[in-house]
């Protein structure tokens, strides 16, 4: 998205909004709150009718097995998992097989979306049965230019791209370390560097140290980041988007990831890995979730999507996977260190130096030349 841009729909205000609510509400038994959940009735009975079974699609066990099992006990409803590793994987999965019998696909890009929709491979949501996500959604979630409304997808978390460092290794004093040009220039760390595996998060890392919008499509711009990602590769000790093993065993001290993975391998193995919101900006997104149209069960995955959509079921989400959440309320059940973490904080004035998605990077030319960059980076 073009910075002039991001003040039209608002979208990157879904951070800082989430984050000052809960600042407001401050620690309560927010629980104690939230007590009405509406079900549609209509709903319901087109889950009995079609028979009580849900076909997930989900990130590698990403999310909570409570989440689900509470949702299986509650309603009746049996819930059967398919795994994904990548959000390419997402795509050739259903170019392949366009009614691929799955009723949800959960935690994945909203650049599946873009690329699906267009195939008739996206089903429009019916909000007759998702209250709880009219009432709770973060409002700059639904101006985004992709999907205004929300009419085919919901996000569950926001997140930021960012990158992480092992501070008991790595000097984090020196001018002009808290940007993505230290990352992509520095070669003191030669070989302690991980980089994301995904050609849209180091084209576009490159892009912003360069002081271009993430989702450029400029071919001369796109060009530049090219000679910077060549020029960083013979540092970078592995493409990697889940370096944990790396980080944990204190081979990798700088990270491209993702503020969600980042915070969870702070909170529960390397306590001194850090993460730093690049001062040049960076991509603000979100985990979106949608239903295909070959659906076999709609009514519930619709059931499934509003009952996610609960205070203390989306909070259980947010606390496991520790991403910024997209819900109104998420933020009073979190605690002070997690609301602390970079990507739940922005400062002052960096929403307007970041982007978010844009169809121009998927699609079209300016997929085609990350294409062969990526092609040229991997050889």
């Amino acid at each position: 998205m073009k910075k002039s841009s991001l003040t039209k729909n608002g979208l990157i205000l879904m951070m800082a909004v989430s984050f000052i609510l809960g600042v407001l509400a401050g620690p309560l038994n927010a629980a104690s709150k939230y007590k009405d959940y509406p079900v549609p009735k209509a709903c319901l009975d087109a889950v009995k009718k079609e028979g009580s079974k849900l076909y997930v699609y989900n990130w590698a066990e990403w999310w909570p097995q409570e989440l689900f099992d509470d949702f299986s006990k509650e309603f009746g409803v049996e819930v059967i998992f398919d795994y994904y590793a990548d959000t390419e994987e997402v795509v050739a999965k259903f170019k392949l097989n366009p009614k691929a019998p799955y009723d949800v696909v959960l935690g994945c890009s909203p650049f599946n979306v873009m690329v699906l929709k267009p195939m008739g491979i996206v089903s429009k949501l019916n909000y007759d049965w998702l209250p709880n996500v009219k009432e709770y959604m973060i409002e700059g979630y639904t101006k985004r230019a992709f999907d205004p409304g929300n009419h085919y997808q919901i996000p569950d978390s926001g997140y930021a791209t960012l990158w992480a460092y092992n501070s008991d290794k790595v000097d984090d004093s020196v001018p002009g370390f808290h940007t993505w040009k230290f990352l992509f220039e520095n070669e003191k760390y030669a070989g302690r560097i991980t980089m994301l595996d995904n050609m849209y998060d180091v084209t576009g890392a490159a892009l912003k140290s360069l002081g271009y919008s993430w989702t450029s499509d400029n071919e001369a711009e796109l060009m530049e980041a090219k000679a910077l990602i060549l020029k960083q590769k013979p540092r970078v000790m592995a493409y990697d988007s889940w370096p944990r093993r790396a980080q944990v065993e204190g081979e990798a001290w700088l990270s491209g990831t993702w503020d969600g993975d980042a915070w969870l391998v702070h909170n529960e193995d390397v306590p001194a890995l850090k993460a730093v919101l690049p001062e040049e900006g960076t991509l603000i997104s979100a985990n979106t979730d949608f239903i295909p149209t070959g659906a076999k069960h709609p009514a519930a995955a619709h059931l499934f999507l509003n009952y996610l959509y609960r205070p203390e079921v989306n909070a259980l989400l947010i606390e496991t996977i520790g991403y910024p959440p997209a819900h109104k309320h998420t933020m009073e059940f979190m605690s002070d260190e997690m609301k602390a973490w970079p990507g739940f904080i922005l400062p002052e004035g960096y929403m307007e130096k970041c982007d978010s998605d844009d169809e121009r990077m998927v699609t079209g030319r300016g997929k085609e030349i990350r294409l062969q960059i990526w092609e040229e980076l991997k050889r």
